[in-house]
């Protein structure tokens, strides 16, 4: 029983990447390369923040649940951006579709941050005698992290675009602010007895703003593929004519 619930967990958190790797254009573009980059730029940046928080900063402690205590750590949270930012700027050099360079940056950020994070708890407390759904809820909670990095890799990528309108690039503020809030304000919860982080409620409320954030840039990111392509056809046809 014990080995059933630790392979259960286990897939739980990382068939989601498998299969949507498998499922998508990534594997027919060979693109596992660059997944697996923008997991070494994920690791990379989270060292980076904890060398900064662990030397340069000070670090609130859990009573401290406001806006200038929590700056600092929305500050480094900004790294997370910037990594992005240099990893899309890195496969542009790759000629592949727009739309799967935003998914592998995306799967391979999510896949690490599910390694580093949850794939040394599973296999310690998931082997336990006594069944939690503490680690089904880190499936859980890792599925709905591949959403909340999708939406940022996609508000990124149209944030690095000269020609976007003033409305998209709000949204695409919006989302950037709100994943910082959230990613800033949600680790310093789950510590606090102010909220029960691995109750169902929490998880669902996560995941509706994950899906709330995706829905945004992904009608942003519609409007402006088919006002680009809309653009490009309008001049073809010019040259043409």
């Amino acid at each position: 029983m014990t080995l059933l619930h630790l392979v259960n967990c286990l897939l739980l958190t990382y068939a989601p990447y498998i299969i949507i790797y498998r499922s998508t254009e990534l594997s027919d573009e060979s693109l596992f390369s660059s997944c697996v980059m923008a997991g070494a730029f994920f690791i990379t940046t989270q060292l980076v923040k904890t060398f900064i928080l662990a030397t340069l900063m000070i670090i609130p402690e859990e009573t401290q649940v406001h806006s200038l205590a929590m700056a600092p750590i929305i500050l480094v949270n900004i790294l997370d951006y910037l990594g992005i930012y240099i990893m899309h700027g890195w496969l542009q050099k790759k000629a592949k579709p727009n739309h799967l360079r935003i998914l592998a940056v995306a799967l391979g950020w999510a896949g690490a941050e599910a390694i580093v994070h949850y794939l040394i708890p599973l296999w310690i407390g998931a082997r336990d005698i006594e069944f939690s759904w503490e680690y089904i809820e880190m499936g859980l909670l890792s599925n709905i992290n591949i959403l909340q990095h999708l939406s940022t890799s996609t508000a990124v990528w149209l944030g690095m675009r000269n020609d976007l309108g003033t409305v998209s690039m709000s949204v695409v503020t919006i989302v950037c602010t709100a994943q910082l809030l959230l990613s800033a304000f949600g680790n310093h919860m789950k510590k606090s007895l102010v909220l029960d982080y691995s109750s169902s409620s929490v998880l669902g409320m996560r995941f509706m703003v994950a899906i709330s954030m995706f829905a945004l840039v992904s009608v942003n990111y519609g409007i402006y593929t088919k006002r680009t392509e809309k653009t490009t056809t309008t001049t073809n046809a010019q040259q043409k004519w």
